[in-house]
């Protein structure tokens, strides 16, 4: 199964190109230039493989939660890459595939959300939420934690923590599951932003779902 797996969540974008659950040729892009090089350096890594878009199998989109610009970016150009070809579309959290890399049976992915808040997924339940830091430091105390950014690493000292950065080939054992369960419309396909967005730019409460809790 040929696959292409795109992430512009963060700071540094990132793609894959990947034949079942090898990555073939991957390249990250440089810090805040997805908008300007996304389309070529997937185009290039095609030509460079010997792919044509059409043949593959499907598109993997990291959809958020993360930058607001780089998540709609990546969709974007997902959505404009699968849309004439007719090729399934998987778009996966970005908190999962923190998880999925870690390896968590339990307790917490944690993302950087900005102004003393975070994005947080229980493991246990699947919930996705935006917290405040030290909101999030307290409910964690004790229990595994993973996060992807240095700037919030040392708040959870108290933890069983490790951090892992995050790269588009990591949501690859995710997409594939999605696709062979059948899973890939490309119209039910949304950025996955965790809080709504007219929140985005402003203080909020937790946040379930879309819902302020």
């Amino acid at each position: 199964m040929k696959v292409l797996v795109i992430d512009t969540c963060g700071e540094v974008g990132s793609v894959a190109l990947c034949n079942g659950e090898r990555m073939v040729a991957g390249e990250t892009l440089v810090a805040r230039s997805s908008s300007s090089a996304l389309l070529p350096t997937i185009a290039r890594l095609l030509e460079e493989q010997g792919w044509k878009l059409a043949e593959l199998d499907g598109v993997g989109i990291v959809s958020g939660p993360g930058s607001f610009t780089g998540v709609r970016v990546g969709l974007a150009a997902a959505k404009g890459l699968c849309e004439p070809t007719s090729l399934p579309l998987v778009a996966v959290s970005r908190l999962e595939v923190l998880a999925s890399a870690a390896a968590l049976q339990d307790g917490y992915a944690v993302l950087d959300a900005g102004r003393g808040e975070v994005y947080v997924r229980t493991i246990a339940t699947g919930k996705e939420m935006l917290s405040g830091l030290d909101e999030t430091r307290t409910l964690a105390a004790g229990a595994h934690v993973v996060v992807a950014e240095e700037k919030i690493l040392e708040a959870f000292a108290d933890t069983q923590v490790q951090i892992i950065a995050i790269r588009a080939e990591l949501a690859l054992p995710i997409v594939l599951r999605e696709l062979r369960a059948g899973a890939g419309d490309v119209a039910l396909v949304d950025a996955n932003y965790v809080r709504g967005e007219r929140d985005i730019y402003g203080k909020s409460s937790a946040v379930v779902a879309g819902e302020t809790i």
